[in-house]
């Protein structure tokens, strides 16, 4: 049913609509039918789509408005369904009923719409919505077949007679629910049919099936598999304080504890627990509902290792067998016995050599030599010595033309796998480089493989020999650190393979290959008997020579003239630090502060190819390498980045000083 209002503004329509149905803006149907606006005049008419619920109150707004209703005019009445009709006397008006949406009526043989005037002998007649009792069921499943869910919908037929109205002139039919006829409900046994129909047959919850078929439901749950419970890992609990804090440890994604650098520990007594197992929890498998099996992941066992100084009480338990420093090597607990050097280290105390822990609260003086089991503390200086620790190394003081190793045996176990795999890169370069020349008959048809390994030695791989020689060094200095007959028979291979003369004997160049797999032998030994790396710190050094198997940190004005090698970062912590002359060797990366001077001291900052450096401030004649790649930097500089890009160009992001 729609109807008109009238106003100056499309607005004031608006309002006056909204008041007359009480009906908020938001719920106001409505089209603009004229809008008019002139100087002296203005007009507006909206067309309002009535909503069903105020047609009945609509209805009796019209009678109350219809000023000139009399008694001589035409009623409908409904009572008990039935419709009865009153003609008009005289001059009155007929009846009128109005025709609610859910109804179909038809006067006369026509139907009608929305509104109609009617008399006695008019032949009305009512169709209702008709509608058969229904019923529903739906199974749905979790994405991950984890749960069941069923929708049960009862729809009822309806028995329907015309709701009852009071005489009047006119009146709105509309249907009334006399009685319901509802469907059979379900019962357990067809809802388990369903079920089985969607492959469901575990985890059935029979107490929500009772419920579910008993009314209509939407989404409810009736059937659920047993979770996984995952296997929980072993842990280990250490009982020494560290400086990290760090409580427990657990197994990595390849079978290894992350043990980290403990740093300085408090010394444990002889029966002292320092470690302890905790069994983690048994898993168990779970099962969807279709009744597939889902395998739980076992927790990752840990197996407690004791070392020197420390003893296994049981399979789950380790404790100190002497009073010392505990730590942790290799998945393996240690106690080292703590030697105390209350003074300085020179004629009077001799050389320093101790398979534990040292500490020196003194100074180490001239042609002095500390060599150290594990963790070594300086308090004080070091000149002109030689300092070796398997552990960690810190000086507080100054480092004066003295020799620094930290790592023990693994920094030549390091330098030995730096020049393996160097040597390894340039076989391979050169395997491809006879593989391009007989592709292209660069040296002539009749050339041998030998004849161009040799050639190609002599003109091209002029470094090749030098790296076979450092091999061959590396390799009798830790023959006893892997198996003797691969480092022999490497040894063998390069000597009769490579050089001198002995390339002409080579009748295919993919003879090479023999001894890349033993180089790959050879690096897999060393690199499963490495230790963690271990640190270095000092304060400054000068003309000094610095190995370490980790990082090395500087930590007071820097260094100068030095050659620092580390087979991770190094790093200068203090701000005002200063790199002067000398070489920084770097696996990974190189943080520093200042390098060089404003006379143009050359120093040189060296990472790995993946590796960066990094300085905040960079005079000229600083020469910046990655991998192979140099660049020296003409000018002052600051914000200096150096890397390799995607193309192994060397790329220096800087700003002018």
């Amino acid at each position: 049913m729609k109807k008109v209002y009238g106003a100056a503004t499309v607005e004031l329509c608006i309002e006056k609509a909204c008041e007359d149905l009480g009906i908020l803006r938001e719920n106001l149907d409505y089209k603009v039918l004229e809008e008019k606006k002139s100087l002296f005049r203005k007009k507006a008419l909206i067309e309002v789509e009535i909503p069903e619920e105020n047609i009945g109150l609509e209805a009796d707004r019209v009678l109350e408005e219809d000023e000139n209703f009399k008694e001589e005019d035409g009623t409908v009445t409904i009572a008990d369904g039935k419709i009865i009709v009153k003609n008009p006397e005289k001059d009155g008006k007929a009846a009128e009923i109005l025709v609610s949406n859910n109804l179909k009526v038809v006067i006369n043989g026509e139907e009608v719409k929305v509104r109609k005037e009617v008399y006695e002998n008019d032949n009305i007649e009512i169709f209702f919505q008709e509608n058969k009792a229904s019923r529903e069921l739906k199974i749905s499943l979790s994405e991950n077949y984890t749960e069941a869910y069923a929708t049960i919908i009862y729809e009822p037929k309806n028995i329907y007679k015309l709701k009852d109205k009071r005489e009047n002139k006119l009146v709105t039919l509309e249907p009334e629910i006399v009685s319901q006829i509802n469907p059979p409900k379900y019962n357990i046994g067809e809802v388990k049919e369903e079920l089985l129909n969607n492959n469901v047959v575990y985890g059935i919850i029979e107490e929500n099936l009772k419920q579910c078929v008993e009314n209509s439901c939407k989404k409810f749950l009736i059937a659920r598999g047993q979770q996984v419970k995952n296997g929980q890992n072993d842990t280990v609990e250490i009982k020494f304080k560290m400086e990290t804090d760090l409580k427990k440890l657990e197994e990595d994604k390849v079978g290894n504890i992350d043990f980290k650098s403990i740093g300085s520990v408090e010394a444990v007594h002889k029966g002292d627990v320092i470690a302890v197992r905790h069994i983690g929890e048994e898993g168990q498998d779970g099962y969807d509902i279709t009744g597939k099996v889902k395998k739980h992941k076992v927790g990752k066992k840990l197996k407690l290792k004791a070392g020197e100084g420390c003893i296994l009480v049981d399979e789950n338990t380790i404790a100190a067998a002497i009073d010392g420093k505990p730590c942790v090597k290799n998945n393996t607990f240690y106690v080292y016995q703590l030697h105390e050097v209350r003074s300085d280290v020179d004629l009077k105390t001799g050389n320093i050599k101790f398979i534990g822990d040292v500490i020196v609260y003194g100074s180490v003086q001239e042609g002095m030599e500390i060599q150290c089991g594990n963790a070594l503390n300086i308090e004080k200086d070091v000149e002109r010595a030689k300092i070796k620790a398997n552990g960690n190394i810190e000086i507080k003081g100054n480092v004066i033309a003295s020799k620094i190793f930290a790592g023990g045996e693994d920094v030549k176990k390091i330098k030995t796998l730096n020049d393996l795999q160097a040597l390894k890169d340039r076989i391979n370069a050169l395997m491809q480089a006879v593989e391009e020349i007989k592709k292209f008959n660069l040296l002539g048809v009749d050339r041998k493989d030998g004849e161009i390994v040799k050639i190609l030695i002599e003109n091209k791989f002029r470094m090749l020999p030098k790296l076979c020689i450092n091999v061959i060094t590396d390799i009798r200095l830790l023959d006893d650190s892997m198996g003797s007959s691969d480092s022999n028979n490497l040894t063998d291979l390069i000597k009769g393979k490579l050089l001198g003369i002995s390339p002409i004997t080579i009748k295919h160049y993919s003879e090479l290959d023999l001894i890349i797999n033993y180089i790959d032998e050879i690096i897999t030994i060393l690199n499963a008997t490495l230790s963690l790396p271990v640190n270095v710190k000092v304060a400054y050094c000068q003309d000094c020579s610095i190995n370490s198997s980790g990082d090395i940190f500087i930590t007071g004005r820097g260094e100068y003239i030095s050659d620092i090698t580390a087979n991770g970062s190094i790093y200068f912590t203090e701000e005002k630090s200063v790199a002067r002359g000398g070489v920084l060797k770097a696996k990974k990366e190189i943080k520093c502060r200042t390098v060089g001077s404003t006379a143009g001291v050359a120093t040189k900052l060296q990472v790995e190819k993946e590796g960066h450096i990094w300085i905040d401030v960079a005079y000229q004649n600083t020469i910046i390498a990655v991998g192979s790649r140099e660049l020296v930097l003409d000018v002052p500089s600051k914000n200096v980045h150096g890397y390799l890009d995607s193309s192994d160009d060397i790329v220096v992001d800087r700003l002018n000083l």
